[in-house]
């Protein structure tokens, strides 16, 4: 019984030593699972980030990893990162991920089975991720960063720009708080309108952190501010170009997730692959039409309240040839035979345009049109209402 008591009351010091932000956030749960095991569990982090987790993190202590007194803990770890890379940042040796390129799972369930290879008395969870709280804002916005930490898994900054700018087109209401650190890219010299509704948000992780919890929902390269969005459970849009999502895609209930690999790049990209690529296919053929879509899928997520205005996916390019119309993309074709003369006029008119407004859609048409909604092909604006919305 003495030695249960004692072995409840031990201490562990956690260290993560090395690895972007967005690994710092995969291993929270880890953290959590330690208290089956130790009475205190203390996280050392980089001086930066102290507060923002001392704030955020229930029942966990954290200190400056540059401060720290070994002598007071029972157990001291090294969680390094999952992979392992070589560096001269361990504190200790690092533990043991073996289940590393063995089993396909998010780079968060590794952590877990690291901290169990290590202690074996120590249960896997399955719980959900443990999110921050999100606050209540005032005001309605979403937040964008258009920076990484490896720049050069960012989607080009005109991109953004231009994004932003569709985004005010429809949904002028929304305001664009925009991130920028030391070394990132500013999309504002790209804008092309004076109207738009933003503001640049250029201070430390805390007031990163305060900005993004109150958002309606973010969009981001591979980079930690996209990951410190996903702790605050924030619905995100994301792209992904030469390091895939794998185990380290974004971790938000709700996700929209483009990897320009697919279709437009085979390589299999390492560092050299990347640092030497000229054409970076993966990023730049993304358009932000491209993103617009899916971003509306995201708030279709979020607000679950459609609209009578449709957008084309811009995947599909159109082929008219007499009376039939042909929807085509990278690895789908879609003919449609439109018979009657009053659907051929109001495509003619309507699919020239922008935008399609089914308010006046032939009647006969409509069911139609409908099929090709649920193959992808359009889409519709959601509405947003702010009661219902992210942080309601």
């Amino acid at each position: 019984m003495g030695a249960l008591k004692s072995a409840a009351k031990e201490s562990i010091l956690v260290y993560k030593s090395y690895g972007g932000i967005g690994d710092i956030f995969f291993t929270v749960p880890s953290l959590y699972m330690l208290k089956q095991k130790f009475n205190e569990v203390t996280y050392a982090t980089q001086p930066r980030l102290v507060n923002l987790f001392k704030t955020h993190l229930e029942g966990i202590l954290v200190i400056d990893e540059t401060t720290v007194d070994e002598s007071h803990y029972d157990t001291i770890i090294e969680l390094g990162n999952y992979p392992r890379f070589n560096n001269d940042l361990e504190k200790k040796p690092q533990i043991v991920y073996h289940t590393h390129k063995k089993v396909k799972q998010h780079s968060i369930e590794h952590y877990k089975d690291g901290i169990v290879s290590e202690f074996p008395d120590i249960v896997k969870t399955k719980t959900a991720y443990p999110y921050f709280k999100k606050r209540k804002a005032s005001e309605i916005y979403y937040t964008v960063h258009p920076g990484a930490g490896f720049i050069l898994k960012a989607w080009p900054i005109d991109y953004y720009a231009s994004l932003i700018e569709l985004i005010y087109e429809h949904y002028p209401q929304l305001k664009a708080k925009i991130i920028i650190g030391p070394n990132d890219p500013n999309p504002e010299p790209y804008f092309k309108s004076k109207a738009l509704n933003y503001e640049l948000v250029t201070g430390d992780i805390d007031e990163v952190g305060h900005v993004v919890s109150g958002a309606q929902f973010h969009i981001g390269n591979d980079a930690g501010i996209t990951h410190l969005a996903g702790a605050f459970n924030i619905p995100i849009l994301t792209i992904y170009g030469p390091t895939g999502p794998g185990s380290w895609g974004a971790f938000s209930e709700k996700v929209e997730l483009i990897w320009g690999k697919r279709g437009n790049c085979n390589l299999r990209c390492n560092y050299e692959v990347i640092i030497n690529c000229e054409d970076k296919v993966c990023l730049n053929k993304v358009l932000p039409k491209k993103m617009l879509f899916q971003l509306l899928k995201l708030l279709n997520k979020i607000y679950k309240s459609t609209s009578q205005l449709y957008i084309l996916n811009q995947d599909f390019r159109i082929i008219i040839e007499d009376d039939s119309y042909i929807f085509k993309s990278n690895d789908k074709e879609f003919l449609l035979e439109i018979k009657d003369f009053e659907s051929r006029k109001f495509l003619a008119n309507n699919l020239s345009d922008k935008d399609i407004d089914i308010e006046y859609m032939p009647t006969q048409f409509l069911e139609t049109f409908k099929a090709l909604e649920q193959l992808d092909v359009f889409y519709p604006y959601p509405n947003i209402n702010h009661n219902t919305s992210a942080n309601a």
